[in-house]
């Protein structure tokens, strides 16, 4: 059942997450008060051979970004970065533990680089890859959370209760995808979509949001409105490294816009058009679940993955039953489109969503070839709509904050499943 009563953060809406699942009141509170409050573990599927050419290590990170811990682990060691693999790329507010392989390297004792720990725990045959992957195991505490106690546990058992019998949460791209601070990579991706490379570019550099520190709020603002890149790389602070590389580059190259953006890794820029497609997978996730669609069982139209067949199925009154009692017992899955260039839309009630959500974005899927910048196309994927969280939770006074508690979350959720989209339900504020 759809929460009606509850207002969707606005930082949620620019994301294109629209509506809560469970109707239960939330518990507010707020989230990373320390970086030791998200926990992260991943699980993944276990490989070992002594005599392997790859270093298998334990990578422990305290508020330090994935991309940075490698970044800093390379020049430790004096490899390319291109030697260093991973599985999954993890928050930076947070203590996280992941996998890496190196390359040709082997480490007979743990390193530590500021607030990275680097632990030796093996050797490969094969660089790690997502497919290693299985999920992660999250412990989250939500601070500053007001009384009294009672009404604290009985709302977290209702959401908790709700998410059961839904069998668990929306599979929504968390914000982190979108940007925590600064949500613009899905507007820069749309740009690109669109064929309108300045834009997304000009968006990347200029466009301020209220959350960000003032100096920077200030530089992309100049930058906005004067396209003076000179004056602009006097005021944009240091630490915006990629902006920089960008303006630095339009003030050699003035109006080579495509160049600019060739400054940025082509991770960094699939990931503009990636964050736009996951805009669009949230946007139909919202709708069917305002419409009281459910997410643990098909409808005429849907798509279910079977698990035991790797097959993908299109549900029709004569299989529903069949694909019900698979979803039921956890061996399928129902599938939206993340949608790119060679997306197959659904049928039925299913498919109408989708196509009111292309045609209320103004969205053409054959535009994901992105003619301007062919190196950015995206064929688009199928994901799952439903994020199951088997939730423990406990609750203490918080040492922290007087007067107030605290709440403990422990889950486990599969790969590509963000964390705070079981935290929206239960906390059903902005997630600070």
């Amino acid at each position: 059942m759809m929460n009606s009563t509850v207002r969707v953060p606005e930082t949620d809406a620019v994301a294109g997450m629209n509506a809560y699942l469970t109707a239960s009141g939330g518990i507010g509170g707020r989230i990373r008060q320390h970086a030791e409050d998200f926990l992260v573990n991943e699980v993944y599927t276990d490989r070992n051979d002594e005599q392997g050419r790859y270093q298998l290590v334990k990578v422990t990170k305290t508020d330090v970004e994935t991309h940075h811990a490698v970044r800093e682990l390379s020049r430790r060691l004096r490899i390319s970065q291109k030697r260093i693999s991973w599985a999954g790329t993890k928050d930076k507010r947070a203590v996280t533990a992941q996998r890496m392989s190196i390359d040709s390297v082997r480490l007979e004792a743990p390193l530590t680089i500021r607030k990275v720990v680097v632990e030796p725990i093996g050797r490969a045959d094969k660089p790690i890859s997502l497919g290693d992957l299985q999920g992660n195991s999250f412990c989250i505490t939500i601070r500053a959370v007001e009384g009294p106690y009672e009404r604290i546990v009985q709302a977290i058992r209702s959401v908790v209760d709700e998410m059961q019998s839904a069998g668990g949460a929306p599979n929504f791209f968390g914000i982190q995808r979108f940007g925590s601070i600064r949500p613009v990579n899905h507007l820069v991706g749309r740009a690109l979509v669109e064929g309108n490379i300045e834009r997304a570019v000009m968006t990347y550099i200029g466009k301020a949001f209220p959350d960000e520190p003032e100096d920077a709020k200030e530089a992309r603002q100049l930058v906005a409105k004067t396209y003076d890149f000179k004056a602009g790389l006097r005021h944009m602070p240091t630490r915006l490294r990629y902006e920089r590389a960008m303006m630095n580059h339009l003030a050699k190259y003035p109006n080579d816009f495509d160049g600019a953006l060739g400054c940025l890794s082509m991770n960094l820029q699939k990931l503009f058009v990636h964050s736009f497609q996951s805009y669009l997978f949230n946007k139909m996730l919202s709708s069917r679940i305002e419409r009281g669609l459910p997410l643990n069982a098909g409808i005429d139209g849907d798509r279910v993955s079977i698990v035991e067949q790797r097959r993908v199925r299109t549900v029709v009154p004569k299989n529903i039953d069949e694909m019900n009692k698979r979803l039921a017992a956890r061996a399928a899955s129902v599938q939206m489109p993340v949608p790119g260039y060679d997306t197959e839309l659904s049928d039925g009630l299913i498919g109408q969503i989708e196509r009111e959500t292309l045609a209320c974005e103004d969205v053409d899927l054959d535009a994901f070839r992105v003619e301007s910048c062919p190196r950015l196309a995206s064929k688009g994927v199928m994901r799952d709509i439903l994020l199951r969280a088997d939730t423990q939770f406990d609750v203490a006074p918080d040492e922290c904050n007087a007067e107030r508690f605290k709440v403990e979350l422990a889950f486990s959720l599969a790969k590509g499943g963000y964390a705070t989209t079981v935290l929206r339900e239960v906390m059903k504020t902005r997630l600070l």
